[in-house]
């Protein structure tokens, strides 16, 4: 029984390579055409097909894959065309922000030039204060006469402007 399921196994796996010569017999391929590495992945073709229970070399098959393993080429192509695109706005944005982290430092800088410590400040301020307060008292100190003159006051300036 077994003997007989293997006779037919050959038999029908002797149809099938005599079926896949004509095949590319159509196709106007030689077997000899193809260099010892193509040969392997026919090889390994044949295995998949034996494993994987196909008996039908169809060429669709294979310009489907063909055309799949393109699209996929094209796409990746596109996407890092893309994405050096974007690469290279993020290189300009990265630059274009350094130039003004550079402009802010040296502003920075001289703003921390001019700045005046605290207790100078304060200093300054507390004199400010204290002429203030002094030309205050000097003020309200001067007493102006209660009939103030003002035309005799400007002949006086004139006649000591003539001398």
């Amino acid at each position: 029984m077994h003997n007989l399921k293997t006779q037919e196994e050959i038999k029908a796996l002797k149809e099938l390579g005599q079926h896949l010569e004509q095949q590319l017999q159509l196709a106007s391929i030689e077997l000899g055409d193809f260099s010892d590495e193509d040969l392997g992945l026919l090889d390994k073709c044949a295995d998949l097909y034996a494993h994987l229970h196909i008996h039908d070399f169809n060429l669709n098959y294979l310009r489907d894959f063909y055309f799949a393993r393109k699209k996929e080429r094209i796409e990746n192509q596109q996407i890092k065309v893309q994405q050096q695109i974007e690469l290279q706005k993020v290189k300009d944005a990265i630059d274009e922000a350094a130039k003004e982290v550079a402009v802010l430092e040296r502003f920075k800088s001289e703003a921390e030039k001019r700045i005046i410590p605290e207790n100078i400040f304060q200093q300054k301020q507390n004199q400010q204060l204290a002429t203030k307060q002094g030309l205050l008292e000097r003020q309200k100190a001067w007493k102006t006469p209660k009939e103030f003159n003002m035309d005799a006051l400007i002949d006086k300036v004139e006649s000591l402007e003539r001398r």
